[in-house]
């Protein structure tokens, strides 16, 4: 048996390492495929280093362009080697164009496809990934739910249930892994006290209007941050000409890009997350930590309404200031959320392996 694993990014990376790990101890054969969609070596190949993956076989090398472009780059390049390697499944993540470009190519060669955190819906259309997880949940054969209301999204849109699998979140099985080893590393590295701060999103960096509304809301703050400063946004910064904004903010410590391990280890000992990412805001609820998210958007629906994740609307004085509030109240206390459980008990790559395990027992009986 193969399976082939088609990855593209960050948290797609850091999804295949648990998956990686059980379907290895399953004695099952495995393929990875890079579609280069990050290019940037600090956003790609360290991560395979560090979280033990195997280096990809084959890397598309796609690079940066439109949605368009990104997604028929793949879809031209990758099945070929679909067609070459004869995988028995795909397994994709998340909801990248590398998702989505892999979906279609798959799905239309008749290999069964898996899709790890299914479900997860924003209903806001004008949000690129939610066209793509819609897309490619739709062509799976069995959809890996990360918790309960992905599954119950799926079934709203028809979505038999036994092609619906509660498997949990492979993020929070890295998470635990990941922290258990290097809770103390990078000691000295950063302030004792301090912010995390992420910020990429297309939608929050697509114009200096908005670029210079996040910054506003930042400098309001007052306390150390520390921003992991992406490659598109240190791009679009310097495109307008803002960086004598930046470092006129002496609270903000503008650092590259980290690996998966120091992630984990910042998200462990900061205060709170400001960040965009759906992955990193998820995460911090792992740590127990509060998220403020700068993007009208309802990411994790059970996070926001739990207090772990708090929407911050940069277009509405009010919101800013109402935020503002609670990140001063978060930071006067010394007690951290307790650790959010929505997301299954941390075997999620185990269910994942042996689903697919038994789906090909039968398929080669």
């Amino acid at each position: 048996m193969k399976i082939m694993h088609i990855v593209g990014n960050r948290p797609q990376f850091i999804k295949l390492a648990p998956v990686s790990r059980k379907l290895i101890a399953h004695q099952i054969e495995e393929i990875i495929i890079h579609t280069g969609q990050h290019y940037d070596e600090n956003m790609s190949d360290i991560f395979f280093e560090e979280l033990n993956i195997s280096q990809p076989k084959i890397n598309l090398n796609v690079g940066s362009g439109t949605h368009a472009q990104v997604t028929a780059k793949i879809m031209s390049r990758l099945e070929e080697i679909v067609m070459n390697e004869k995988p028995d499944g795909v397994v994709v993540y998340g909801d990248t164009n590398s998702t989505l470009a892999a979906a279609i190519t798959v799905s239309k060669l008749n290999i069964p496809l898996f899709h790890v955190e299914a479900g997860t819906r924003t209903y806001n259309k004008e949000n690129p990934e939610e066209k793509n997880r819609i897309v490619a949940d739709h062509l799976s054969d069995y959809l890996f739910v990360p918790d309960k209301i992905s599954a119950d999204n799926l079934k709203k849109e028809g979505i038999p249930s036994d092609r619906i699998i509660f498997s949990g979140d492979v993020m929070y099985d890295q998470f635990l892994y990941s922290i258990s080893c290097d809770r103390n590393a990078y000691i000295g590295k950063y302030p004792d006290d301090f912010i995390l701060m992420t910020w990429h999103r297309q939608e929050n960096t697509c114009s200096k209007e908005r670029i210079e509304k996040i910054l506003s809301f930042i400098e309001k703050i007052h306390y150390k941050i520390v921003l992991l400063l992406h490659p598109r946004t240190n791009k679009v910064i310097s495109e307008y000409g803002l960086w004598t904004r930046v470092r006129e903010n002496k609270n903000l410590l503008v650092v590259p890009p980290v690996g998966y391990k120091e992630m984990t280890v910042l998200l462990n000992r900061c205060k709170l997350l400001i960040s965009d990412s759906g992955g990193a805001s998820k995460e911090a609820s792992f740590a127990g930590k509060k998220c403020f998210f700068p993007l009208k958007l309802d990411v994790w629906p059970e996070l926001i309404e739990s207090g772990y994740i708090n929407i911050v609307d940069v277009d509405d004085a009010l919101s800013v200031e109402h935020n503002i509030y609670m990140i001063q109240e978060t930071l006067h206390s010394n007690k951290n959320m307790h650790k959010a459980d929505y997301f299954g008990d941390g075997n999620a790559a185990e269910v994942i392996a042996d689903t697919i395990e038994k789906v090909f027992s039968v398929r080669f009986r």
